[in-house]
This record gives structure tokens, sequence and C-alpha cells, in this order.
């Protein structure tokens, strides 16, 4: 993990994983992801992790941690680079949360929503889908 007193701002190419906590945001037939995941609600950022010098099983921790804080199960991540939002003209803002120095929010979101559901399509069209390895449940 990042020391918590050095946090460098996020490159373009890291990777961002979305913790997928509910079922309704992707599709277990195909491993893809649903906009769902990636539409900022309720709050006005999106909350992502970036891997970022850590372990994956330290990135894994950290997203059975959010399932826990929700009360939800981690059925997985969605990974897309940094870039990727960018792109959608969002901001990626390094953004330390108690525990874990990884945590990123993405930011600027159009207010319409209509329009942050595009955005977030964009974004599931091109996120990695990855399954919550069986040895975290053992």
């Amino acid at each position: 993990m990042l020391d918590p007193k050095n946090v460098p701002e996020v490159g373009r190419h890291e990777k961002l994983s979305r913790f997928i906590c509910s079922r309704s945001h992707f599709r277990p037939s195909d491993g893809t992801v649903k906009q769902n995941a990636f539409v900022p609600h309720p709050r006005e950022a999106l909350s992502v992790n970036r891997d970022l010098e850590a372990r994956e099983d330290e990135t894994w921790q950290v997203g059975l941690s959010v399932a826990k804080q929700l009360g939800k199960s981690l059925y997985g991540k969605a990974d897309a680079l940094a870039a990727t939002y960018l792109s959608q003209g969002l901001i990626a803002k390094a953004e330390p949360i108690d525990g874990n120095p990884n945590h990123v929010d993405i930011l600027s979101w159009p207010s319409d929503k209509s329009a942050q559901k595009v955005i977030a399509q964009e974004i599931a069209a091109i996120a990695k889908f990855v399954t919550t390895p069986e040895a975290m449940f053992s």
C-alpha cells in the first residue's frame, strides 16, 4: 500500500478498481459490467481504488472492507485505467481515507442523470470485470 503521508496524484495509466457489491451491477453470464456500477449515487463522486504499490491481496481486502461497510457481498471489481475516466471529462483525484491510502474519487460528473448514465455506459464498455478470488472466502 501507499505511504499515507506521501500519496501522489493519479497517473493516466494507473489501474482503478470499482468494487462490485451488487448483483445488479454485472452480468454473471458473460462477466461484463453494467453502467449502473459507475453512476455516482448517492454521492457526487464515484469511489474507486488504485492499485499503486498494493499487492493483489491488499486490494481485495479493501474490497471486502467496503462490502462489509455497505452490509453487502463483494462479487468482484471492475478495472479500468484512469485514462478511461479522464477521456470522459472526469477528474481522478487521490482522496485517501482512514485505512486506505489508495482511495480515489472520480469527480466532475454532470448534474444531469441521463448524461451521467451515458458516461457510465462508456466506462462500463471498457472496464474488465474480475471475480472475487475463491481464496477470499475460505
